[in-house]
């Protein structure tokens, strides 16, 4: 839509066929979450359309096994929040504001070759008939499986490209309706059970998306979801872990037995650009959904491409070498922030799964809630600035390293529980003692805090 604006006209090449992209079908995924970072590029008219079609949420609601709940808001004000949407929804959504602004959208062609020096590329469609289209710029938004990808790195990209699959896969769960109206419609749901957990994600309609994430294969007594291969095994394992909530899954045991997960995997590259063609989206960096930043990532991508287009463009040079600069400072930008946001999905799996059941790490947050309260400027918590905010992912990376050494630091020497304002008074001199060129260490830090106060 924003390359129709700047009067690109756009043609659009979609592998699968129409009725594969729009059918409403179970299919084995879950929701897109779209947060601050995401919408924030999007036109209004389409950001109103989308909001019709989600879920806002505000919370985490943490399911615990003796059936206490842990609230656990997204952020600090009602403008930090998820919006939940369906993947089928987003898609009709997108594929519609499209072709309303004039883009012409071919289902059905697969991309068997690419010239990214002529930004030509060349495909098939279901009938065999064979198809070249050619552009100022070739954008590759084709996915984790990039054609685009594989045709840039086999033609001279010099492209280093790394894929690995991780241990976990998911497997969508069907809940009723009667355990779905007893679900808070404003949260998050998670059963975080040490390395795997059940989450659920209300819809407008009443239902929730309900999704078990758990490793793939067996590793001696951790369950996995090859070790349940029956159905009595499935009973026992949801009685066990989701007691609350097994009873209103009756097909857990057939779906798990008889459904194979999907599986998750990461993919970097580097770089995004080559010739006149640039990738985007998952096609430049397949992430794991455990930060719900996918999407937000993608649409962030295109915002930034967008932006380099109309800098270069409007320079007065040669039309294709200001696309070839642009992309190349695409790269520059993005390769760094796609790494950055890679890695934090990693470590919030982690969190997810182990860390958010646990009281230390509610404590910790209440903590870091009222330093973030008391020096706004100072100290944002991790998750704020990476779904509410547009700073960098990887500047995002470099900042919260120093404001977790700080406070762990502090958390050292005074007790969180009955020396909480200690801490949060003195972290504004300990986190700028840490975050000049010399970054000092902690100790060192913190006895100049304490020489400054006179303390011995």
């Amino acid at each position: 839509m924003e390359l129709l604006r700047r009067d690109f006209k756009v043609e659009v090449y979609e592998k699968c066929t129409a009725d594969v992209v729009l059918r409403q079908g179970a299919g084995r995924s879950f929701n897109l979450t779209l947060t601050h970072r995401g919408f924030s590029v999007l036109h209004p008219r389409l950001r109103d359309r989308i909001y019709e079609t989600g879920t806002i949420l505000q919370q985490r609601i943490v399911h615990h096994r003796d059936g206490t709940l842990t609230h656990q808001p997204y952020g600090v004000s009602d403008d930090h929040h998820l919006l939940s949407v369906p993947r089928r929804e987003l898609q009709r959504n997108l594929l519609a504001e499209a072709r309303a602004s004039g883009a012409e959208v071919f289902f059905g062609h697969a991309c068997v070759g690419a010239d990214a020096h002529r930004g030509e590329a060349m495909f098939v469609d279901s009938n065999g008939t064979v198809r070249r289209a050619t552009g100022d710029i070739l954008i590759g938004c084709d996915g984790a499986n990039s054609a685009l990808r594989y045709e840039l790195s086999k033609s001279g990209a010099r492209m280093q490209v790394h894929q690995h699959y991780i241990s976990h896969g998911h497997l969508e769960l069907t809940l009723t309706a009667e355990g779905s109206a007893e679900l808070a419609t404003d949260g998050m749901h998670l059963w975080p059970r040490t390395d795997h957990f059940l989450q659920a994600q209300p819809n407008r309609d009443g239902s929730a998306t309900t999704t078990l994430f758990m490793p793939v294969e067996n590793d001696r007594d951790h369950l996995r979801f090859r070790s349940l291969t029956n159905g009595r095994a499935v009973r026992e394992h949801f009685a066990r872990e989701y007691p609350d909530i097994a009873g209103s899954l009756p097909f857990a045991a057939e779906e798990v037995v008889r459904t194979r997960p999907a599986l998750l995997k990461v993919v970097d590259c580097a770089p995004y650009n080559y010739g006149r063609a640039v990738l985007v989206g998952d096609s430049a960096h397949t992430i794991v959904p455990f930060f719900g930043q996918g999407i937000n990532c993608s649409f962030e991508d295109a915002d930034v491409l967008c932006e380099l287009l109309d800098k270069y463009l409007g320079s007065g040079v040669d039309r294709h070498e200001a696309i070839r600069a642009a992309g190349a400072e695409f790269s520059e930008r993005r390769v760094a922030a796609g790494q950055a946001i890679s890695q934090l999905s990693m470590d919030n799996l982690h969190e997810l799964s182990e860390h958010i059941g646990d009281k230390e790490f509610h404590r910790r947050k209440r903590l870091e809630r009222r330093l973030h309260e008391r020096h706004p400027a100072e100290f944002t918590q991790l998750y704020q600035l990476v779904a509410f905010t547009r700073t960098p992912y990887d500047e995002i990376v470099r900042r919260s390293r120093i404001d977790k050494l700080a406070l762990d630091a502090l958390c050292d020497v005074y007790d969180p529980d009955t020396e909480a304002d200690m801490i949060i008074g003195s972290y504004p001199e300990v986190r700028r003692g840490l975050s000049g060129q010399d970054r000092r260490q902690p100790a060192l830090a913190l006895a100049a805090t304490a020489l400054a106060r006179g303390e011995h």
